[in-house]
């Protein structure tokens, strides 16, 4: 008679690895956002700001100043766009924008901005490769020590139509 040993199936194994490592690559991810995040603002975030983007489901990340200039994304950015990095500093994050982009909702992105506060807005963006995504972003104002606005993060998925 055979000896039949029981193993553990490597399916098994592989979800509960899969689901493990989901969770660390997103806690990894957002550890070094937060990381590139003090750095480029020179300061620590509000617990707010980081309580936002710990249960924010973001791809992407872009820093504006005042002036709606780029001053840094995250690594998510150019996974989404197909833009490095170093081509989106100094310009505005209407480069995305064409054709079939609402001007509607660009009037309202460009109000709220002036309204420094917090807003949520979904909008046609293209990629590099010209092809065109629904982008919702939630924009925060960031603010430095007097209470002053000096920022604005934005924290910006692609929505896929089911």
């Amino acid at each position: 008679m055979q000896n039949k040993k029981k193993y553990l199936s490597p399916i098994q194994s592989l979800d509960f690895y899969l689901q493990n490592y989901q969770a660390l690559c997103k806690k990894l991810k957002l550890d070094n956002d937060l990381s590139e995040l003090r750095a480029v603002l020179k300061r620590d975030l509000e617990t707010s700001v980081k309580e936002i983007l710990e249960k924010s489901n973001y791809e992407a990340l872009v820093v504006t100043d005042v002036k709606k200039k780029i001053i840094w994304v995250n690594n998510g950015f150019r996974e989404m766009t197909g833009y490095s990095k170093r081509y989106a500093m100094g310009k505005k994050p209407t480069f995305l924008q064409g054709k079939k982009t609402s001007l509607e909702t660009k009037n309202e992105i460009r109000l709220l901005l002036k309204q420094q506060k917090r807003f949520s807005r979904a909008l046609i963006n293209y990629r590099k490769n010209g092809e065109e995504y629904l982008c919702c972003i939630d924009v925060l104002p960031l603010y430095n020590s007097s209470r002053e606005v000096t920022h604005f993060l934005a924290m910006e998925r692609e929505e896929i139509a089911a």
